[in-house]
């Protein structure tokens, strides 16, 4: 918009000099209105021809400000004074002498009306001059702290944590001590849990490091996180850990910490070890929930607990109590034109509830926006309420792309395979216990917690044996289709002859 209203002043200031030029010899009451018009045009153009450069310079290449808008303020001022008064001057033929003495004057006056104002503007000269901070820095003064979104002429703007802004005065920054963290730096948090204190440390830490090992989204890798014990809590039964890491984002600390505790949790649960500020005893797991057979065949098995995002063991194979876990499907082994056909033929109502994350179909939204434009983000949106599976939904808003090699080009960003959920009652595993498949063949990741219940080898005896054992059978061989191609009896013959090699 600005570049058209920058040829449009210099249309303008051409059209008149043309005017001036033509008509002046046979018109002259118009020669000095269009004379004076041409002058006050032409020094515009100008002007905004050097604020044009001077942005250009300032700017990055996506239009991004390097620095504040300090620098725009004060040489768009500059530039447009000297504008009007070279057209005082040449095109108005004016003494500026006597009107620059004048303006002196009352450049006092206003510098005593305006001094917290104009101690503002001269503080935001001096970070600009130092640059002691940019945009996307975060900063922290007293009790307020954010990231740095705007640095204007007179304040500087901030994102909190919580989503709101809060304005600094520019004078505040100059005056006072300021904590700055570039954008990009990596900055520590520690991250402090107790755990009762007849637990041996070694056997913490060993914990700790199998799930950073897993990694924890948004925990820098290089420096390594580190795990330390910072003492008992005195006339308690615990002893004070904490995590120590490094981030990149200062402003998401307090949800880096909850995502870190939340994996601590289930790891912690998995081993038998509470985390509690009393030290006292793990509770009893309650009732099992999910289908009566698993709460018959429960006593075979062990009870685990896994939280959003951790992958389960490809060596695990048993049952989903509660929750619900993704599993890897192979290509073959669905009809994408009949698993697609619900999805397509859904009406665009009124909104639905996402089942996919919001950042993940923002993510195909911006991919698909390069061949669809802006419907794109309504087209992401509605198919991402209608499917929990990722490859199913780029291969959703694929369909809505014409071109063939558009086509292939945004499904290259697609995820190799499709995924099933898989909730309360559906078996897991068993194909790759059975030596149907390798057993690392489907990844599974819990979608947002996954209560299992999973059995070792040797108690496959006691699955066949039980009172629910068809039901149990008709489950597992519901839980692939090579185990359903393979039948029950023969289904309960391998998992006995598993328990007689390992004997």
């Amino acid at each position: 918009m600005s570049y058209l209203l920058s040829a449009l002043l210099v249309a303008s200031t051409a059209l008149i000099w043309l005017l001036f030029v033509t008509l002046a010899p046979d018109h002259g009451e118009w020669a000095p209105i269009l004379r004076d018009t041409a002058y006050f045009l032409t020094a515009l153009s100008l002007a905004r021809f050097a604020e044009v450069l001077v942005n250009s310079l300032v700017d990055d290449s996506d239009g991004n400000s390097r620095t504040t808008d300090l620098v725009k303020v004060m040489s768009s001022i500059v530039i447009y004074v000297a504008a009007m008064l070279f057209w005082l001057h040449y095109g108005m033929a004016f003494d500026i002498t006597n009107l620059l003495a004048t303006s002196a004057i009352v450049s006092l006056v206003l510098g005593f009306a305006l001094q917290n104002t104009l101690g503002n503007l001269f503080s935001g000269l001096s970070l600009e001059l130092e640059r002691p901070l940019r945009v996307g820095d975060f900063i922290r003064k007293g009790s307020v702290e954010g990231e740095v979104v705007a640095m204007k002429w007179r304040s500087i703007f901030l994102r909190t944590a919580d989503g709101s802004s809060v304005i600094l005065p520019n004078s505040m920054l100059a005056t006072d001590a300021v904590e700055v963290v570039r954008r990009g730096q990596l900055v520590r948090a520690t991250i402090p849990f107790l755990i009762p204190d007849d637990i041996p440390p070694m056997r913490v830490f060993k914990v700790i490091e199998d799930v950073l090992d897993r990694g924890i989204p948004g925990v820098a890798t290089d420096p390594l996180p580190s795990a330390v014990i910072k003492g008992p809590v005195p006339e308690t039964r615990v002893m004070q850990y904490a995590l120590r890491c490094h981030t990149t984002k200062p402003i998401d600390v307090t949800s880096l910490g909850s995502r870190v505790l939340t994996a601590l949790w289930y790891a912690f649960d998995r081993q038998g070890i509470p985390m509690t500020g009393e030290g006292r005893d793990t509770p009893e797991k309650g009732p099992l929930h999910g289908p009566p057979v698993l709460a018959e065949i429960a006593r075979f098995g062990r009870f685990l607990r896994f939280g959003p995002g951790e992958t389960i063991p490809p060596e695990l194979a048993g049952f989903v109590v509660d929750g619900g876990i993704h599993e890897e499907v192979l290509r073959q082994e669905i009809d994408l034109d009949a698993e697609l056909a619900p999805i397509l033929a859904a009406d665009f109502g009124p909104n639905r509830l996402p089942l996919i994350p919001p950042n993940d179909t923002r993510l195909v939204a911006r991919q698909a926006a390069l061949f669809l434009g802006p419907v794109a983000f309504m087209l992401a949106d509605h198919y991402g309420s209608l499917t929990s599976d990722p490859y199913l939904l780029y291969h959703a808003v694929a369909s809505r792309i014409p071109d063939g090699v558009d086509r292939d080009r945004f499904l290259s960003n697609a995820p190799e395979r499709p995924l099933r959920l898989l909730a309360s009652g559906d078996a897991f595993g068993w194909a790759g216990r059975v030596q149907l498949e390798a057993v690392a063949t489907r990844r599974r990741s819990v979608v947002y917690s996954a209560d299992l219940l999973v059995f070792d080898e040797t108690v496959h005896p006691a699955l066949a044996e039980c009172v629910a054992r068809e039901e149990v059978l008709d489950r597992m061989l519901n839980s692939s289709p090579l185990l359903a191609s393979l039948g029950s009896e023969m289904l309960e013959a391998r998992l006995l002859k598993q328990t007689m090699q390992r004997i």
